[in-house]
């Protein structure tokens, strides 16, 4: 029988559809993503105001924009997806920006139009849902938290990657 290890999520927020989902090791902001010595695959949300667009008007957090680099070692090293904003300058920066995978999070269930780019490791992308319904709703429309929230489906697809790479590899006899 094969097992699939304990998936970890990397900040996560303190309200968030993850919460929804059982089995998952969610690092919250009270649990220091930085105390993360675990080997098992990871999914990463790295905060992104010091890398976004609008880096600009974030108040300066060094500690938080670090976070991405170590979140990023993790994925490399444990196998797992980081994800991160279309539009985040850590793909240069980090130097992965021809590695990463372009979605549009409207396709897993947000009501609006978001791109989102994955960088996969140790695993890779299933086939993608596409969503041809209209949008009619903008960023204006909803909250922070709301625009903020990964959606259900697309955690359940993240979740898949990961584990049709671990249930396709021959199980450790103990």
């Amino acid at each position: 029988m094969i097992t699939s290890p304990v998936i970890s999520v990397l900040c996560v927020a303190d309200k968030s559809n993850y919460d929804l989902i059982p089995g998952l090791d969610l690092w919250k902001q009270a649990r220091d993503t930085y105390n993360f010595t675990g080997s098992n695959p990871v999914i990463t949300h790295a905060p992104c105001a010091q890398w976004s667009k609008l880096k600009a008007f974030a108040k300066v957090n060094k500690y938080e924009k670090d976070l991405a680099f170590f979140c990023l070692e993790k994925v490399q090293k444990n196998g797992g997806i980081f994800e991160h904003p279309a539009g985040s300058s850590f793909w240069q920066i980090a130097g992965i920006r021809n590695r990463v995978i372009s979605i549009n999070q409207h396709w897993f269930g947000l009501p609006i139009q978001k791109r989102t780019y994955l960088y996969f490791s140790q695993c890779g992308p299933l086939q993608l849902p596409l969503s041809f319904d209209a949008i009619e709703r903008n960023f204006s429309n909803l909250s922070p938290a709301q625009r903020s929230a990964t959606p259900p489906l697309l955690i359940d697809w993240f979740i898949a990657c990961i584990r049709s790479k671990n249930e396709s590899q021959p199980s450790e006899k103990k």
